[in-house]
Formats: structure tokens, C-alpha cells, sequence
């Protein structure tokens, strides 16, 4: 165990970048996205396959109040628009709850881009359905539970003193990890990650 009389508490307060790239946000939603169907539902209830989700990428982008932009590539199901290739704009604004630690949507604009104005209306309409039940809750992270479980196995180790060269241990305990901010970058994620702790450093020799 630590011995705190020869530290101040709380003598570790820093803030930490993080970057997350956005090819890694597009395998994390190509992998939840790719191969899902959108279905229009009329007024009796009735669905029809609209169109099968292929492709999803990521941009920042360039609309004010936006974050990112995410490019979806569908391919048409119905009988009058079958298998074109279409792609569908995705302008997403992230909101970061700090108290709950959880990053969601916070607002979409959907823009539709086809050669065929009636397609565009109704795809837009069924795209627009469809994020608002399926894409909104995917894009929902609760991170409490990851900081939780990372500050835990970082104390555990603290604990045991954790030997960061020959002769040089650290010791100390996380007692908050917290994301205090969170930007759109050109490529990736920007994210701010607040370390409140005690902490030491123990020379075991001089000769380093």
C-alpha cells in the first residue's frame, strides 16, 4: 500500500489528448451498419424492403453545428428503383454529457443525392425513419463503464508498483478519469481525458 505521508493527495491533475482516428469509427459502424435493410412502413402497417446498407464513411463536416459527416452507401430493393447504387449524407452533431459520462447524437441533417427527385424524397423519408430508431441509438457510448474498468486494472497495478524503467517505480491511485471535452478534427476525434490522483515515483538506485 501507498504510504501517503510522503505525498500530497490529489498531487496528479492533468489533462490528457486522445485522438480517434475516423477509420476506426467507420469499422466500429460498418460493422453494425453494413448489410442492414431499410424498410418503408405505410399506413397499414405494411413493410417493404427499401434499400441494403454497403458502405459507411466518415468526414468532418463542413455544415455549421455539425460535427461529422457520415457518407452511407445503399443500394435501392424496390421494384421501380432496384439495385442503384445511392448514397446518402449523414450530417451528425455529437453532444458529450459529462456528468454520465456518455457521448450521443445530439442532432442529424440527411441529404439524399440521386438523378431521380422522387427517389430522393422518399429515400430521404425512409433514411431519415430509420437513423432516427436505429442510427441514433448506435451512436450512443456510455464510456463510464470502460473508465471504470481502465481505472480500476491502472490502480491495481499502481498498487503493486508498476516498474517503468530499471530502478524507477511509480505508485499511486487514479481516483477520477473522466472526458471533459470533445472536438471534430479534420481526421479524427480530438478528445480531452481529465486524471485527478495521487501518485509517487520510487528510485530504487541512483544509477540510472
Amino acid at each position: 500500500m501507498i504510504d501517503k505521508d510522503n505525498f500530497t493527495d490529489e498531487n496528479i491533475r492533468i489533462t490528457i489528448p486522445v485522438i480517434v482516428g475516423y477509420k476506426i469509427l467507420e469499422k466500429h459502424l460498418g460493422g453494425k451498419m453494413v448489410g442492414k435493410i431499410l424498410a418503408n412502413e405505410n399506413k397499414h402497417g405494411e413493410k417493404s424492403n427499401y434499400a441494403m446498407v454497403l458502405d459507411v464513411s466518415i468526414e468532418k463536416s463542413d455544415l455549421e453545428g455539425f460535427d461529422l459527416i457520415l457518407v452511407i452507401t445503399l443500394r435501392t430493393l424496390t421494384n421501380l428503383f432496384k439495385n442503384r447504387e445511392v448514397k446518402i449524407f449523414f450530417h451528425a452533431a455529437l453532444e458529450l454529457d459529462q456528468d454520465l459520462q456518455q457521448v450521443s447524437l445530439k442532432d442529424f441533417e440527411i441529404d439524399g443525392k440521386t438523378q431521380y427527385r422522387f427517389a430522393d424524397r422518399l429515400l430521404e423519408t425512409v433514411v431519415n425513419k430509420w437513423m432516427y430508431s436505429k442510427l441514433k441509438k448506435k451512436m450512443h457510448y456510455d464510456l463510464m463503464p470502460l473508465l471504470k474498468e481502465k481505472v480500476a486494472t491502472i490502480n491495481l497495478e499502481l498498487e503493486n508498483k508498476l516498474e517503468a524503467k530499471a530502478g524507477v517505480n511509480l505508485l499511486g491511485s487514479l481516483d477520477k478519469v473522466e472526458i471533459s471535452s470533445l472536438r471534430a478534427g479534420e481526421k479524427e476525434l480530438c478528445i480531452s481525458v481529465s486524471v485527478l490522483g495521487t501518485g509517487l515515483i520510487e528510485l530504487e538506485k541512483l544509477e540510472l
